[in-house]
């Protein structure tokens, strides 16, 4: 096989960060210019907790191929003074930091 040039491997990186970037800038543009509906708006702001709730629960539980899941005992652990950091501060700064460092004390203890 043979080994692609230098020219075509620079036009691969330019082309795939070009198609990333503007998968990420053209929403913005097309909503600033037109806008959505209240209906969308309203449906869309359900999103980031069903993702993080996705995410959560994902990281809580273990799955088992022909079994129920079961729990996930380190993160269990770690997710409770998240929550309580979540509660009280509401900065997703906090809630990182506690998370990081309550796992590394629970690995580290276990």
């Amino acid at each position: 096989m043979q080994t692609p040039t230098f020219s075509y491997m620079l036009l691969v990186i330019i082309t795939t960060g070009l198609v990333t970037w503007l998968c990420r800038v053209l929403p913005f543009v097309v909503l600033k210019k037109w806008g959505m509906p209240r209906w969308m708006v309203d449906f869309l702001s359900f999103v980031p907790v069903a993702i993080m709730s996705a995410l959560l629960f994902d990281n809580l539980l273990v799955q088992h191929l022909g079994s129920l899941p079961t729990l996930n005992v380190p993160n269990t652990l770690a997710a409770i003074p998240c929550f309580i950091a979540a509660i009280l501060t509401r900065s997703l700064l906090v809630i990182a930091v506690v998370g990081v460092i309550s796992l590394a004390l629970i690995r580290y203890i276990m």
